[in-house]
């Protein structure tokens, strides 16, 4: 949780894309996010990840071990969703459990590669977004595209919050353990039952001292932001170049390779 609450703001102000136009990071990503859902086969979502990845870590200069951590949770979500759609889909069966007609099957691992492989380029091109580009300036794309202003606000809240209850999570389950908590299954219940709701009790006072210093300074129900003043029209012919580029080589790739997957299932 530390590693989050530490540095993810760090490297969002601090690195080599940082002062880009984020505009033309919002359309790359878009762009990428469609072209990865559209797609058939799983080598396109990978394709995705491939350039999303370059862009990370050599062009920004992401840490890799930040960005594998970052990664992490996604993907092993996604990794246990594909476990299961693998077995539980249409096809002939490659093994067979033996029991209800459950058994690993061709249509499944296909389903399963198309599904992780779209979680992998779906949240590496987020990921593009979210480890460039400070959240201020996000929020901000938010206010020019008319999302609503209550929208904008809780999201800038919670953007906020999470990371401090991060770190009161951590402080508190730092604290158990060297009061000898988490060494049996009992203690271990019982720890994290008085962890959850200690959380909820200091995120509600929290929420309480936050409003009241909201108050005290003129709030009257809307966030004012400093804004850097990014327009789309402020975006340079080679970042159009780029995205036409990038677009033209997804496209390409969709029609060449069609619906190929690992299995060709009739």
């Amino acid at each position: 949780m530390a590693i989050f609450a530490d540095t993810l703001d760090h490297y969002t102000m601090n690195n080599e894309l940082t002062d880009n136009n984020i505009y033309g990071k919002v359309i790359f990503v878009i762009l990428a996010i469609l072209l990865n859902l559209a797609t058939g086969t799983p080598i396109v979502p990978l394709i995705i990840f491939v350039i999303c990845t370059v862009l990370i870590l050599y062009v920004a200069k992401i840490p890799f071990t930040f960005y594998v951590a970052f990664m992490a949770i996604p993907l092993g979500f996604a990794l246990l969703s594909g476990i299961f759609l693998a077995f539980l889909g249409t096809g002939p069966h490659i093994w067979d459990l033996g029991f209800f007609g459950i058994g690993l099957s061709q249509g499944g691992i296909n389903q399963a590669l198309l599904v992780f492989s779209r979680v992998l380029g779906g949240v590496s091109a987020l990921g593009f977004l979210i480890l460039t580009t400070p959240m201020n300036r996000i929020f901000a794309v938010f206010h020019d595209v008319h999302v609503p202003t209550v929208v904008t606000d809780l999201a800038i809240l919670m953007y906020r919050y999470i990371f401090l209850f991060l770190d009161i999570t951590a402080t508190m389950y730092n604290s158990q353990k060297t009061r000898l908590g988490y060494h049996s299954y009992m203690n271990w219940m019982t720890c994290l039952a008085s962890l959850a709701s200690m959380v909820f009790i200091r995120t509600w006072e929290q929420g309480e001292i936050s409003y009241k210093a909201l108050a005290s300074r003129g709030y009257n129900g809307r966030l004012n932001m400093l804004r850097d003043g990014d327009s789309i029209k402020d975006m340079s012919l080679k970042e159009w170049i780029l995205i036409i580029l990038f677009v033209i080589l997804i496209v390409a790739a969709i029609i060449m390779l069609g619906d190929m997957n690992l299995f060709t299932v009739k």
